[in-house]
């Protein structure tokens, strides 16, 4: 068996893969690997044949049991406690991750010092924080949840990051006042190699400007709560968010510089390795060991291990054992998108490269490891990196190559002054003022790359198959490459494509044909009408996608404060629904009126990405003058960026593709002394699409619905967005005259309002109307061609 640690951590994969889906219990796990284990043992003695098929076995068991007991360790929080205010004890876990608006940590609730682990938790605390570290023993008054399952298709499962991570719950502590810290403990190591790093963070913190610091401090520790968030998303959107957080490429510069400072200091060879590891050991305590810090790591201490004993590390073996070992202590980490992207990166560096290297050998070999490395990178993540993200970054090989040495410069100054700075902070601010600037020279290019045309757009995810085909093709095209007899092959056959005639008209249409099935593949093909009715929690949003891909987005939700703040569902909702879709621009944003719960998350839309026309309701504009919720603060936005504004009324049409009809029936009059004006100035929208019918409503109430039925605009219509989420401010004959086959109900789940109210659900079921609610079925997304509908939903 070649390289037998290779299969064997693959039988140990495997093993976390069925353990997972198949759910099994410890006690069976467990059993299954005693038997697996008796039988190599006899089939050791006995010396088998199939001693390797045995071992396959006996990793494929260890990787349901490891995986079944991490499940378990995972304590199930109590249905009486779910949302319930608590008073816990317990120590912090891990070191806070401070961010401007909460701090988080890792808990460990016990009732005393040294007492067996109840639970462990995510804490968040918000408000003025007292300065918490790791192993701090803390008394904490919050609320305790457990996340539910996405609502939305494709959206990230917080509950189940939470148990990767070992934590059952969040406890969320409304006000950092009321924490009281009891004492100190943890792990000595730990608590010293997270103090380090604060100490070191602080000189940083002192001796340069605020955004610098945040960046220095993501490229040194992967400290990323400070760094601002357009910042981030420049970062995200040119395919350099991973030199933000450690990796691979920072333990690399660590190792590179840790080498040279101790050849420099003329250590004997024999002491390199002595010296050498438990620094990067240390490091990467320090760094939190995140799993490409963890990869990297361990693979680097092979290297020197192998280097000591004058052995050749062999790659594949050292990725191997890289990953056994990460996924012997928590095998979830196989689901980790950090991990799956650092093996894929390191895989490519390490297999790619050498052969793209031999295409280039012409160029000098720096300038050739200079476009390599990071296009074997690329090459090895691209579609993981759409399959997770969905983002796709022309400009990321150019950002890679602008910034890769840079970066290094950076850490290298950055190190320096932190070195110096333990001495006499004076020494860390001269370094840190060439460090600043080549810090500000690095966002300068990343912002350059940033703003290019076509850096970043987004695609609907591949198929996990594509994916497959996608690394089996890889694989096989550069394993035909590494053999001299088929790259002569190859050469030759180009060569005779390259000739004038039929050959290169044939070859040209093949490579037509292949572009065109890709894009196929990655876009497919849909010319019927589709409603997204977005989980947004208590708010609305709808997405209308014509036979023809035009785009409605018809509001945004909004969470409290969202018009002021400018976060909440529409950057964390709504727009990663609209990407993960493969949308990049929208035809109308429509807002429906000024709550917050409806046009909250306009402004983050418009900020993501380009939108043809807004359209507003007459109230709308004259809540502008008045301030209602931020709204103002709104269309000075859209303003601002250029983006046309108009004011639609009942009787207009909204003509974004001819095979749809869309038409306003509201508002009829503009509304004044109601019980809420906004509400009943709702914008209301009919859909008709070779007869199948939607009609969205807003939040129109008893006023309005009365004068939508008075006014003979109303018909049968088979698709409801029920007004006011389902509220009791309704008139009783207007489920009656639309008699809708589907109604659904835009609502946040126990929310203060009590939406839906009990009488609007029974009138909608004495109608026999299918009722589908976002707060119990997430998403609900429906299709027609134009004979009938189709549902699917979220949960």
């Amino acid at each position: 068996m070649q390289r037998p640690l290779v299969l064997l951590v693959l039988a140990l994969a495997l093993g976390i893969l069925g353990a997972t889906y198949s759910e099994i219990s410890t006690a069976a796990a467990m059993t299954a690997a005693v038997i697996a284990f008796c039988t190599a043992v006899i089939g050791f003695i006995r010396a088998w044949r199939i001693n390797g098929w045995v071992l396959f076995c006996l990793f494929f068991t260890l990787g349901l049991l490891v995986t079944a007991n991490q499940r378990a360790a995972v304590s199930d929080l109590p249905a009486d406690r779910q949302g319930r205010q608590v008073q816990l004890a317990g120590t912090v876990i891990d070191r806070p991750d401070v961010r401007a608006e909460a701090v988080f940590f890792k808990f460990a609730v016990g009732d005393t010092p040294g007492s067996p682990v109840k639970a462990v938790l995510r804490v968040k605390i918000k408000g003025t924080v007292k300065d918490i570290r790791y192993g701090d023993r803390l008394a904490l008054t919050g609320f305790i949840n457990r996340p539910p399952p996405p609502g939305n298709p494709g959206a990230f499962d917080y509950r189940a990051w939470l148990n990767r991570q070992g934590m059952a719950a969040v406890l969320t502590v409304p006000d950092g006042e009321t924490v009281k810290i009891l004492g100190s403990g943890g792990n000595r190591l730990w608590r010293l190699a997270y103090g380090i790093r604060d100490s070191l963070e602080k000189i940083i913190d002192q001796t340069m400007n605020k955004t610098n610091a945040a960046v220095v401090k993501g490229l040194l520790f992967g400290t990323r709560g400070e760094i601002p968030q357009e910042v981030q998303l420049a970062f995200n959107q040119t395919g350099l968010v991973h030199i933000l957080s450690v990796s691979g490429y920072h333990v690399g510069v660590v190792t590179v510089a840790l080498l040279a400072l101790l050849r420099l200091l003329k250590v004997p060879g024999s002491y390199t390795a002595v010296i050498a590891i438990p620094v990067l050991l240390f490091y990467a305590v320090m760094t939190g060991l995140e799993p490409a810090v963890c990869r990297a790591t361990v693979m680097a201490v092979l290297l020197l291990l192998a280097r000591q004993v004058g052995r050749q590390n062999d790659w594949p073996t050292s990725l191997a054992a890289a990953a056994g070992i990460i996924l012997l202590v928590n095998p979830l980490d196989l689901f980790d998108i950090g991990f799956q992207l650092s093996f894929a990166a390191t895989w490519g560096l390490l297999y790619l490269t050498p052969q793209l290297n031999r295409f280039c050998h012409r160029l000098p070999g720096y300038v050739c490891s200079l476009l390599t490395v990071p296009l074997a990178a690329q090459l090895a993540t691209w579609l993981p990196v759409v399959l997770y993200f969905n983002l796709v970054s022309p400009v990321s090989l150019l950002a890679n190559v602008l910034t890769a040495h840079l970066v290094a410069l950076i850490m290298l100054f950055g190190g320096t002054a932190l070195l110096l700075g333990v001495i006499l902070l004076p020494l860390a601010q001269f370094i840190n003022v060439a460090t600043g600037l080549l810090t500000e020279l690095f966002l300068w290019l990343v912002q350059f790359c940033h703003a290019l045309p076509g850096a970043a757009w987004y695609i609907p995810a591949p198929p996990l198959w594509l994916v497959a085909v996608y690394y089996l093709m890889l694989v096989g095209v550069f394993e035909l490459l590494r053999r001299p007899e088929r790259q002569a092959a190859i050469k030759q056959l180009i060569s005779r494509l390259a000739v004038p005639g039929r050959n290169r008209r044939w070859a040209a249409c093949l490579a037509l044909g292949l572009l065109l099935a890709g894009i196929c593949l990655l876009r497919p093909v849909n010319h019927g009408l589709a409603l997204h009715f977005i989980d947004v929690g208590q708010g609305d949003s709808t997405l209308i996608i014509t036979p023809n891909k035009r785009t409605v987005l018809v509001d945004a939700g909004g969470w409290p404060e969202e018009l002021v703040s400018g976060k909440g569902a529409g950057n964390q909702v709504v727009v990663p629904y609209l990407h993960r879709l493969g949308i990049n621009q929208l035809d109308v944003l429509l807002i429906t009126h000024p709550h917050n719960d409806h046009a909250g998350g306009a402004g983050a839309v418009i900020k993501a990405m380009p939108v043809k026309l807004v359209l507003v309701s007459p109230y709308g504009q004259e809540a502008a003058h008045k301030g209602d919720d931020g709204y103002d603060l709104l269309l000075q936005q859209i303003r601002r960026q250029a983006i046309p504004l108009q004011t639609a009324v009942a009787g207009q049409q909204l003509k974004v593709d001819p095979a749809v009809d869309m038409r306003f029936l509201g508002p009829q009059t503009l509304y004044s002394g109601t019980r809420s004006d906004a509400n009943n100035n709702s914008l209301v929208l009919l859909i008709n699409y070779r007869g199948r019918t939607a009609l969205l409503t807003g939040d129109i109430e008893t006023e309005a619905q009365r004068d939508l039925i008075e006014g003979g605009g109303l018909s049968r219509t088979e698709v409801l967005k029920v007004p006011h989420h389902g509220s009791a401010y309704g008139h009783p004959a207007f489920f009656n005259l639309l008699q809708p086959a589907a109604a659904v109900i835009s609502v946040g789940a126990n929310n203060r309002f009590g939406h839906p109210a009990e009488a609007a659900l029974e009138n909608l079921r004495e109608l026999n109307c299918n009722i589908y609610r976002t707060d119990l079925q997430g998403a609900v997304i429906l299709n027609t061609d134009g004979t009938k509908w189709t549902v699917k939903t979220g949960k």
